[in-house]
């Protein structure tokens, strides 16, 4: 089975045919086989998803064919979890593999709460993948931990010096080139996307990694920056668009497009509310049309208890007793008797003045 490009949960919709490794897709093939005794997976990934790439593994671990893993090219990130579910795990001289910490990949708001929870799940994620590298090498969980947490980077020789490869198949060159930019690694013929890694690979003098023929004006890896000179140093808002203008625009775009949403949905209610607290919403305290109307209730609310209040008052100070002395005590019954009382005086002093004349 050829596992080429990087490894996602499905395909997405707006594919245009290239390689890439999904777990449904791969489940479908492997059925496909029948009952075997031997199965051959050829590698050459940069990763992807960790949850897609467990799958995976998982599916080769339960079979029950004896499972050879060979890396064509390169296993990085969550795909050296699908390579350790080879029974024997087989490269080539100058192949790759690279372990780092799981990431995620945010876009959005989030607060504290958020990203503990975010580090909460990254922490077990890490655990998971441990699993798969102590159940294959043998060594130590500390140490393996250290190796992905300085995002680890080996060759053939040294991966199978850490025992995470079995055996090196042959001495020979493996096609890799590097872009200009460094973002990609070309291994036999596959872009590999090293955007998201920290570092890049560094060849060894006893198989240097040659160029491609077919990719004119590409530098050799071997002129790839040291891991020390790769380190972002992004210490404030200019720093990051220069490092990532892509992304700076996409979040703004995001942003602007929310914002213009959240304006729109205050406007359609705002004829009802009061003009103050449209504006306070809108610019001096921003909210949601939602938390709008909810604030606009309780104004109307304050305002119909004032108004009450207000009107018990001058009830209050209007009913006197004859004389003019005296307010009348607070209580409803009295209230109403002498509203009664001012109501019958009025009628007798019109019907007197009809008499008199």
């Amino acid at each position: 089975m050829i596992l080429y490009g990087p490894i996602a949960s499905t395909k997405p919709w707006w594919s245009d045919g290239a390689e890439g490794i999904y777990p449904k897709q791969f489940a479908e093939d492997l059925k496909a086989l029948g009952t075997i005794k031997k199965l051959t997976v050829r590698l050459n990934s940069s990763g992807g998803d960790v949850f897609a790439a467990n799958a995976i593994y998982t599916q080769l671990k339960s079979h029950a064919a004896n499972v050879t893993v060979i890396i064509d090219g390169v296993a990085a990130s969550a795909a050296t979890i699908i390579a350790m579910a080879g029974d024997t795990i087989k490269a080539p001289s100058n192949a790759l593999l690279m372990i780092h910490d799981p990431m995620f990949v945010l876009y959005g708001y989030y607060n504290t709460k958020d990203m503990e929870k975010m580090s909460s799940v990254l922490d077990t994620v890490k655990e998971s993948i441990l699993n798969a590298y102590v159940n294959k090498t043998g060594r130590d969980r500390a140490e393996l931990s250290e190796m992905m947490s300085n995002e680890t980077w080996m060759t053939a020789e040294e991966a199978k010096e850490e025992g995470f490869v079995d055996e090196i198949m042959f001495d020979e060159d493996v096609e890799a080139t590097a872009t200009n930019d460094g973002r990609f690694l070309v291994v036999n013929s596959i872009a590999h996307d090293l955007s998201f890694f920290q570092s890049r690979p560094m060849p060894t003098k006893r198989a240097p990694l040659s160029t491609s023929s077919h990719i004119p004006a590409v530098p050799k890896i071997e002129n790839a920056k040291p891991k020390e000179e790769l380190q972002l140093e992004i210490k404030n808002l200019d720093d990051l668009k220069k490092r990532f203008p892509d992304l700076c625009n996409q979040l703004e775009e995001e942003a602007q497009t929310k914002e213009r949403e959240r304006i729109k949905a205050i406007d359609e209610i705002s004829a009802t509310i009061d003009s103050s607290l449209v504006a306070k919403a809108k610019y001096e305290t921003p909210m949601t049309a939602q938390n709008l109307a909810f604030e606009a209730l309780k104004a109307d609310a304050a305002k119909g208890r004032q108004y009450n209040e207000s009107r018990e008052e001058e009830l209050k100070n209007a009913c006197v007793d004859d004389v003019g002395t005296k307010p009348l005590e607070n209580t409803p019954k009295e209230v109403e008797n002498a509203i009664l009382d001012v109501i019958a005086a009025a009628a007798n002093q019109k019907r007197n003045k009809e008499a008199g004349r």
